[in-house]
């Protein structure tokens, strides 16, 4: 009896603290659009940089990614960790980076502010992800009409994820949440400065716990698009060494709020002309050292 108690008083204090951080969210998100609205529309160059560590285990993903995204709106940076050579044709126009090294490390080697600063969108990939039939022009223009500085397109059923607020939800453009799972994750490029500057120098390479905080250090306006899917196509691996990071992480930046992996509005549908590329929208750019929600 007392044990049901209990756990009858952690599920409801769970409860109270998500609502409360909706609502919080709900408040922030409602002033920082009033604010952009009247911001002048920026300077778009139509492009985007895909960066993600792959071994020979994601070169077939891969040659699909690029066959689907084409390159006149992407260059590719990619990290080969294992040796692996990208020989064919379809790799032609890819810049690899041949170094032994774990995922969120490349990140905040190789993608600095410099190198970002001539594209439009920071694409953060991983080697086990299908681009199903995933379109870039009907996402850019979903993301950029919702003013969203971080976004995913939702995991289909067939994915493996831990996390459920990440899997589709039909009948929706798309959700604003307090967190996404790096899998295939997009980012305003004004805003990626604030993200890279969370990653650790020295330890947490595989990125457990970043996501978890990058609402509040990082102020983003973050949405998963439903009607964009991809799949996942492996289960997680979890390490004890990932585990004992991320701890290590939460604690060293307990100034920051942790995501409740909540829901907390819905995304609006773009334009009338999806196929197109979308057009510029009043947007300002982040300060790296914004705190979310005041």
């Amino acid at each position: 009896m007392l044990r049901r108690a209990l756990d009858f008083a952690k599920t409801l204090r769970s409860t109270l603290l998500r609502r409360r951080q909706q609502a919080l969210l709900r408040r922030w998100v409602a002033r920082r659009d009033a604010d952009l609205a009247s911001s002048p529309p920026p300077l778009r160059r139509g492009k985007a940089l895909y960066a993600a560590p792959i071994g020979a285990s994601g070169k077939e993903l891969l040659a699909k990614l690029i066959d689907r995204l084409g390159d006149d709106d992407f260059d590719y940076l990619i990290f080969v960790y294992d040796g692996c050579r990208f020989d064919e044709p379809i790799f032609s126009r890819c810049t690899f980076i041949h170094e032994p090294g774990i995922v969120y490390q490349y990140f905040k080697k190789y993608l600095t502010p410099e190198r970002c600063s001539a594209y439009d969108y920071i694409v953060l990939g991983i080697e086990d992800v299908d681009i199903d039939d995933f379109c870039w022009p009907r996402f850019a223009a979903i993301m950029d009409h919702n003013r969203l500085d971080m976004a995913s397109p939702a995991l289909s059923a067939r994915s493996h994820s831990p996390h459920a607020i990440m899997f589709r939800q039909p009948g929706r453009v798309g959700r604003l949440v307090d967190v996404i799972e790096v899998f295939i994750t997009v980012f305003d490029a004004r805003a990626w400065p604030a993200f890279r500057a969370l990653i650790e120098d020295d330890y947490n390479y595989w990125g457990w716990g970043y996501v978890q905080l990058t609402q509040s250090a990082c102020g983003y306006k973050m949405g998963i698009v439903d009607s964009e899917t991809i799949t996942v196509t492996r289960p997680p691996t979890f390490k004890q060494e990932c585990q004992d990071e991320m701890r290590r992480f939460l604690r060293r930046h307990a100034q920051y709020r942790r995501a409740r992996f909540c829901s907390y509005g819905e995304l609006l549908p773009a334009a009338a002309n999806p196929a197109a590329p979308p057009a510029p929208i009043p947007h300002s750019p982040l300060n790296p050292h914004q705190q979310g929600m005041t």
